[in-house]
């Protein structure tokens, strides 16, 4: 029976004793870490909300016009830079 209790108090010292706390300063310091990360996301992403229209239909407007520049073939050559 001692020589149980005395291989547990062996295996609380030494490296095995500094391992939970080591741990737990690592998992806060994450926390803290993913607490900063996510109240910056969140400041981010209201931003891009704001730049977007509300009304769909604005929305799709919009890309019909941005697809038939793109798709337009233009009648005139290219033009070299004069010198």
């Amino acid at each position: 029976m001692s020589s149980a209790l005395a291989g547990d108090v062996l295996a609380k010292t030494g490296e095995a004793a500094k391992a939970g706390p080591i741990a737990f300063a690592v998992i806060l310091v994450l926390c803290v870490a993913c607490y900063f990360l996510f109240k910056s996301m969140s400041k981010h992403l209201k931003r891009v909300r704001e730049n977007f229209p509300a009304d769909p239909a604005a929305t799709a407007q919009t890309s019909a016009v941005q697809t038939s520049t793109l798709e337009a073939p233009t009648s005139e050559p290219p033009t070299e830079p004069q010198a």
